[in-house]
């Protein structure tokens, strides 16, 4: 775990720092705060970590969601060159999301043996973490006049299909941890 981390963190450092140096050498300025933006991101889950234990498992998943998501996404821009990739990362931020909302529950020891609370607990942070975060991209798209939700284009299309590709990704999450629940019941 912690070497498939650390060369996650590696490729994405190598990464940015190639993509930093070829975008100022071609006057290509714009990108540059959102290339600075992953050497903060990869911070959370070491600030995170000062406050909260967090396991090698759970490290190595939140870094794979800052790869797909901030890496892939954003500096890498894979949301501008295929189309779906916006939807797909907000489907995984569903799955990501119940993940955390396990996590939350067992860190502050409000686990349930009643595995439909710890459901509807998971499910509710799925919710209110795609609610958060179009309400980040509504406020950005305003005060710093981005186009992050696409409504110059879309109007509230793009808003809602990324609520509900987030919430898929937390009721096929929700499928997943029964099954698996069930399964461990039965050993």
């Amino acid at each position: 775990m912690k070497k498939a981390t650390k060369f996650l963190i590696i490729i994405m450092l190598i990464g940015t720092i190639g993509l930093l140096i070829y975008r100022i050498s071609n006057g290509i300025y714009y990108r540059i705060p959102t290339d600075l933006s992953l050497f903060v991101v990869l911070l959370i889950p070491i600030v995170l970590n000062k406050y909260v234990s967090l396991s090698n498992i759970d490290k190595l998943v939140i870094y794979i969601f800052i790869f797909i998501a901030d890496f892939l996404g954003c500096v890498v821009n894979l949301f501008k060159y295929i189309s779906w990739f916006d939807t797909f990362t907000h489907f995984l931020s569903g799955i990501f999301f119940f993940y955390v909302g396990l996590r939350v529950l067992y860190l502050f020891k409000a686990y349930n043996k009643n595995i439909y609370f710890n459901i509807v607990f998971a499910l509710g942070v799925v919710f209110s973490s795609a609610c958060i975060w179009e309400i980040f991209e509504f406020f950005m798209d305003r005060f710093f006049n981005m186009n992050l939700q696409h409504y110059k284009d879309t109007g509230v299309l793009d808003t809602m299909e990324d609520i509900i590709a987030c919430s898929l990704g937390g009721v096929l999450a929700t499928f997943i941890y029964k099954k698996v629940n069930d399964k461990l019941k039965k050993i």
